[in-house]
């Protein structure tokens, strides 16, 4: 009898497994993907961009000196930022305050940090240097909810590390094409326009998630159909009879 309980528990387990198909098509799983790799194809590019600006060259078409200075305070600001902005975020989280308020938070400083840099490209550059402050504030909401966001997602499909490699590949085939693609905008038509094609892709994530994406706090599990639910209760039942 005790042989016969393993073996229903362990069936149950397998029940409670959802295929691979079942989480890649899930409809919050979609939209997670598509939002991460068009912010992440928005953002990258943002920096190298921005480090160019604040950098300059010289009348002799060297680059200035004051470059690498720049971009290393441009990348240590963003990370500070970055930093309270996580533990501010994990507050708010503890506090009961859903997932998708504060991930639109992040994904809402990227437009306004690249409107601010095309509107600031010739102000200065503490002025250029302090819209790292937003990039801090994304990164820092963004990355503190994406596992927060899979594990709601993948909850009891014994998914989680498949679903969580599957949106990170997104996020980084976004950066990528970002940097490529960017720099080649750069390249071919000047700053301005590379930063004005950050902007526009960076409204894509933001209508994306507001319009598309349930608020994922308390629906943990939801992916195990009730088909399946159904299946295990009748195993236990089974189970009951027989004892």
């Amino acid at each position: 009898m005790k042989q016969q309980q393993q073996q229903i528990s362990k069936n149950e387990e397998q029940i409670l497994v959802s295929s691979y198909w079942s989480i890649f098509f899930e409809r919050k799983t979609v939209i997670l993907c598509l939002t991460g790799f068009f912010f992440h194809f928005a953002n990258a590019n943002v920096l190298l961009v921005l480090g160019e600006l604040m950098g300059g060259d010289n009348e002799d078409g060297s680059v200035k000196r004051s470059a690498i200075p720049l971009i290393a305070s441009a990348i240590v600001l963003a990370q500070l930022t970055m930093s309270v902005a996580t533990y501010v975020g994990d507050v708010l989280t503890k506090r009961g305050h859903g997932r998708k308020p504060l991930f639109l938070a992040g994904l809402l400083t990227l437009p306004i940090r690249c409107g601010l840099i095309i509107l600031w490209r010739d102000a200065g550059n503490s002025y250029l240097l302090s819209t790292q402050i937003l990039d801090g504030i994304g990164g820092g909401f963004f990355g503190l909810l994406h596992p927060y966001l899979v594990n709601d997602i993948a909850f009891g499909s014994g998914r989680f590390n498949v679903l969580l490699g599957l949106t990170a590949s997104c996020f980084g085939l976004g950066a990528t094409l970002s940097n490529l693609l960017g720099q080649i905008v750069v390249e071919k038509l000047g700053h301005a326009a590379s930063l004005t094609g950050s902007l526009l892709l960076s409204i894509i994530p933001v209508v994306l998630f507001s319009c598309c994406m349930p608020e994922t706090l308390g629906q943990r599990g939801k992916l195990i159909s009730s088909k399946e639910m159904t299946r295990v209760e009748t195993m236990r039942s089974s189970s009951g009879e027989m004892v």
